[in-house]
C-alpha cells in the first residue's frame, strides 16, 4: 500500500509534525510506503519516510501555497496512491487531519471581512478549506476539537459521517515516572533553580501565538516580593528577540530565558512548577496534557480548545473569553500558591490515569488503513465489472 503525505512544513518541534510522525510511523511499521510532499523541511525525517521538496514559486504565502497545490497533482495522479492524506487543506484529498481552525469563521469575524473577502489571500485559503469540508466534497476530516468540527459543520454543512472525533494523543513518556522526584532535583539543579523559588514554563512554536508576550508581562507584574524569586523558561522555534527586549525594558531579563526547541521536554515539565499558556488562538494545545500527565499545574487561556480538560481535571485555571490580562495576572497570582500548586497536580494526575489522552494516534492510523483497504477493494471491485 501507498500513501501519499501532503505537509507545507516539517519541521520536529512542531506539534503538527509530531502529529504526523506519531500516526504514519504505525503505517510505516505496518508495511506501507509513506511518501510526504512538503514545500520546507527542516531535518529530523523520521527512518522510512521518503520526503520529496516541492520548490514553490511566488512571493505570498498564498501564491506559493497555489504553487505547491499544482505540482503536486501530477505526482498524485502518477503514483497512483491508495490514499492522500493531508496536515494542512488542500484540494481532494481522501483524509484531512485537522489540526487548524476554521479559516471562514476567522475571517468571517474580522472587522474588515467586507472588504478582505475580495483579496487573493482571502479567496484562495477561502477556497482550499471549501475544497475539504463543502458537502461535494468526498474528504474525510479527523477532528481533534468538537468546537471547530462544530464550526465546520456551520459554515459547509459537513456531513457528520466525514468529521471523525479523535481522542487526545499526547506520548506517553509525558507520564510522571516513579523517579520524578531525582529527576525533577537533577533538572532544578542544572539550572540553579533555588528550592524557594517558582519556575513557569511557556512552551510553543511561534511566540505571538503563544502568548508569550502576555506570559512576560504577567511575570514583570508579580508583587515585587514574589516576582524577584520566580523564573519563566521558553521553549519554542522562532524569533525571540522582541521578546527579550520586552523583558529587559521591563526589568526582567534575568528571570527570562529561551531555549529553542527541545527534545527533553518532559523533564523541563517535571522541573517545572506551572504551565503558561495564554495562546491567542489554538485548536487544541497539546502541552496542556502534556502538563497535566507530568502533574504540572497549568493556567491557560480560554482560546484553547484543551482548556475544558484543565476544568474537568481542576489542573488549574483558565481564563474567560475574550482573553484579559489583568484577569491572567490575578489568576497567575492565585495560582502561584504551594497549597494550591499541591493540589492541581494531585488532581491532574488522577485525570491523566482514568482519562484517553493517548490513543490518538493508534485510532488514527487505524482509520487511515481501513479506508486505504476500502479504496482498494472498491477499485478492484470496478476493475472486475468492467
Amino acid at each position: 500500500m501507498k500513501l501519499a503525505v501532503c505537509l507545507y512544513k516539517y519541521f520536529p518541534y512542531g506539534g503538527l509534525a509530531r502529529d504526523f510522525v506519531s500516526i504514519l510511523s504505525i503505517c510505516r511499521d505496518h508495511g506501507y510506503q509513506i511518501d510526504v510532499f512538503v514545500m520546507e523541511s527542516q531535518g529530523g525525517v523520521p527512518e522510512g519516510f521518503n520526503i520529496e521538496v516541492i520548490q514553490t514559486q511566488g512571493r505570498s504565502n498564498h501564491s506559493r501555497v497555489a504553487s505547491y497545490i499544482e505540482q503536486l497533482k501530477p505526482k498524485l495522479l502518477d503514483e497512483s496512491y491508495d490514499l492522500v492524506i493531508g496536515f494542512n487543506k488542500i484540494p481532494d484529498l481522501d483524509i484531512y487531519y485537522a489540526a487548524d481552525p476554521c479559516y471562514l469563521d476567522r475571517v468571517k469575524n474580522q472587522r474588515d471581512y467586507w472588504l478582505a473577502k475580495f483579496s487573493p489571500r482571502v479567496k484562495f485559503y477561502s477556497k482550499c478549506e471549501s475544497r475539504v469540508f463543502s458537502n461535494s466534497s468526498h474528504t474525510v476530516s479527523l477532528m481533534i476539537s468538537d468546537i471547530q468540527r462544530d464550526l465546520f459543520k456551520k459554515h459547509y454543512d459537513t456531513p457528520d459521517e466525514r468529521l471523525i472525533m479523535l481522542p487526545p494523543g499526547i506520548n506517553d513518556n509525558r507520564r510522571r515516572p516513579d523517579d520524578w522526584q531525582h529527576q525533577r532535583q537533577h533538572f532544578r539543579q542544572q539550572f540553579s533553580i533555588a528550592d524557594n523559588e517558582l519556575l513557569m514554563l511557556a512552551v510553543g512554536t511561534g511566540f505571538k501565538t503563544k502568548g508569550i508576550d502576555r506570559s512576560i508581562q504577567a511575570l514583570a507584574n508579580l508583587p515585587s516580593n514574589l516576582r524577584i524569586r520566580t523564573r519563566l523558561f521558553i521553549i519554542g522555534e522562532g524569533d525571540n528577540s522582541p521578546y527579550q527586549k520586552e523583558a529587559n525594558r521591563l526589568a526582567i531579563a534575568d528571570q527570562v530565558q529561551f531555549f529553542g526547541g527541545r527534545d527533553d521536554i518532559p523533564q523541563f515539565l517535571l522541573g517545572a512548577d506551572l504551565l503558561l499558556h495564554p495562546a491567542r488562538k489554538e485548536n487544541t494545545g497539546t502541552v496542556i496534557l502534556e502538563a497535566v500527565a507530568a502533574g504540572l499545574p497549568v493556567l491557560v487561556a480560554g482560546e484553547c480548545g484543551y482548556a475544558k480538560h484543565v476544568n474537568k481535571a481542576r489542573a488549574g485555571l483558565v481564563t474567560d473569553r475574550p482573553f484579559n490580562q489583568n484577569e491572567f495576572e490575578l489568576k497567575l497570582l492565585t495560582m502561584l500558591d504551594n497549597v494550591r500548586l499541591k493540589d492541581c497536580s494531585k488532581n491532574a494526575l488522577a485525570y491523566a490515569e482514568q482519562e484517553d489522552l493517548y490513543s490518538m494516534p493508534i485510532k488514527a492510523a487505524a482509520i487511515i488503513e481501513q479506508m486505504a483497504k476500502a479504496k482498494k477493494n472498491s477499485e478492484n471491485t470496478r476493475e472486475r465489472q468492467n
